[in-house]
């Protein structure tokens, strides 16, 4: 078995070598991010180490077992919240080879460290604080550890659940819902009375007797009852080694299925299909425009809709970028007094929502193309009418977007003005136009094909996601200099006046910017294609980072 994992995790290391570039700029900005997030949690395992050993141990025994309650959730429902499975094997390439079954699990196991490392830099620090404890047995503080399987195999068993019920049409949606309803739950603990309210009940359950991080640190503080702590222990961690390996198997078959073709049935409700609302709503544009421009439209309308991928991200722009920060505006509320987020609800949630559309409809136009990008070529349309159409459909839905957040607000009953909904109109117009710009180059220069079947995992490459950064970055500071002319002139109109002054240059940028893009795309378009071609997804022979 190891000489199999050994060479799976030399050639990812290759390929992944090779594939990622080289000291440059941006390379640089990712390392320091991630320096940055995961330094903060190595700061937070330095201050475990240096405070445990002076804590008295009662203290220690009451809130121990809350940090490991803290530690169990956030590696199981952050992956969720994010929608971010670290990496994972690709197991339709390895199935072709000789690798025994036993082998891939134990893989798929370990590599689920890559779901939170944040944790395990957490439990270290923990696990330094308990060795420096006169008062702690070294075999006990490094009872600690057994609380890392555990996470694994449940974080597998989750992981392979969640994609199940991803690939299941009916129910995708659905489990989105649930996803975003569990991702707002802490904001609502932390920001309402009800987490306050719920404090004593939530240290109750982190006490509960059985419970398995309650167990864990009776372990690891030298419990009279080790005995009892290590056989419950045990239980729950062979239950999820079990669930793990039943839900791995699962996947397993169904990898196999999909190996030997689709049925006929599979293929039946597409030939049978009934025509929907969306189908009517895609034949809008032969009513609005003339061909190519109205055929272009009207692919990208039928084709977005059907795709899971973007269903799925465009109803958590619609519906989370609300929910998010509803309890923090009503903790603004509670503590008495209207504050920035109250009264500017609407611009906040509509460009938070713009960002989380933005990977797969702004800045990789191309990206659900994939290598059908060459049909632009070889056909005769115009390609700029193409990026103005994909452009045209990016607005579309920045437009239905923005509509969605104004009914949740106003169905939650968020205080809202004439003035604040032309802020938010206007904010996304400077926002989106910019955006569009700067998509056009990428779109172009940094193609990457994405999976629209593929819900669960994140496509998007290093560069891809430097440039959100940096588009962010670029929206704080457009709608900053706005919301800082309305501070310094006391007046609600100044904030448009800019907002105005803005769109005039966006549109300036973007002219250029579309005629850059054309002129790249035609002189490398099959570098663009080659690019697209590739599969989605880190280029690998076994792994994929997600």
């Amino acid at each position: 078995m190891w000489p199999q994992i050994s060479a799976i995790f030399w050639a990812q290391f290759r390929l992944t070598r090779n594939h990622l570039p080289r000291t440059n700029v941006g390379a640089i900005l990712l390392g320091l991010i991630g320096l940055l997030w995961y330094g903060m949690f190595a700061g937070l395992g330095v201050m475990f180490a240096l405070l445990f050993p002076a804590l008295p141990k009662h203290e220690l025994q009451r809130w121990l077992p809350a940090g490991l309650l803290g530690v169990f959730v956030f590696w199981q429902l952050i992956p969720l919240f994010t929608l971010s499975g670290g990496w994972s094997l690709q197991l339709n390439r390895l199935l072709p080879y000789p690798i025994k079954d036993s082998t891939l699990f134990s893989i798929e196991v370990m590599l689920r460290t890559t779901t939170a490392p944040e944790m395990i830099l957490v439990l270290a620090g923990a696990l330094a604080g308990l060795l420096r404890r006169p008062d702690v047995g070294i075999l006990a503080a490094f009872a600690l550890l057994l609380f890392i399987p555990l996470n694994l195999f449940l974080s597998l068993a989750i992981r392979e659940s969640v994609l199940h019920a991803f690939a299941r049409n009916k129910f995708r949606e659905v489990f989105t819902i649930v996803i975003v309803s569990i991702g707002i739950v802490p904001q609502i603990l932390a920001r309402t009375k009800l987490g306050h309210r719920l404090l004593p009940y939530l240290l109750d359950a982190a006490h509960a007797p059985g419970a398995p991080w309650r167990e864990v640190s009776a372990l690891s503080l030298g419990s009279s009852n080790w005995y009892v702590s290590l056989a419950i222990l045990a239980g729950w961690t062979w239950l999820c080694y079990w669930l793990a390996r039943r839900q791995f198997e699962k996947g397993l078959r169904r990898e196999d299925a999909f190996r030997a073709g689709a049925s006929a049935n599979d293929l039946a409700p597409a030939r049978g299909r009934k025509a929907s609302i969306f189908d009517g709503l895609a034949d809008i544009p032969n009513r609005l425009f003339k061909d190519p421009l109205a055929a272009l439209l009207q692919k990208e309308y039928r084709s977005l809709l059907r795709m899971p991928r973007f269903r799925v991200m465009f109803g958590m722009a619609c519906v989370f970028s609300v929910v998010f920060f509803i309890p923090m505006a009503l903790n603004e509320s509670r503590r008495g007094g209207a504050g920035f987020l109250s009264n500017n609800f609407l611009v906040v949630a509509t460009l938070y929502g713009f960002l989380i559309v933005s990977d797969a409809l702004l800045l990789n136009v191309f990206g659900f193309d994939r290598a059908a990008t060459q049909i632009y070529f070889v056909s005769p349309i115009p390609f700029r009418s193409v990026l103005i159409a994909k452009n045209l459909t990016a607005i579309t839905f920045v437009l239905l977007q923005s509509v969605c957040v104004l009914i949740v607000a106003s169905i939650v009953r968020i205080a809202l003005t004439p003035m604040n909904v032309l802020n938010a109109v206007a904010a996304a117009a400077v926002v989106g136009i910019f955006f569009l710009s700067v998509g056009n180059m990428t779109s172009v220069l940094m193609a990457r094909p994405l999976d629209p079947a593929e819900t669960f995992r994140k496509q998007s490459g290093g560069r891809m996601q430097l440039w959100l950064l940096i588009c962010a970055a670029g929206m704080f500071v457009l709608v900053g200099l706005a919301f800082l002319a309305r501070w310094a002139t006391d007046l609600s109109w100044a904030m448009l006046a800019v907002l105005a002054i803005e769109l005039i240059i966006g549109y300036i940028v973007y002219r250029v910017a579309i005629d850059s893009a054309v002129e790249k795309a035609v002189d490398s378009r099959e570098r663009l294609i080659d690019s697209l071609t590739k599969g989605a997804g880190s280029s690998v022979i076994g792994l994929g980072l997600s």
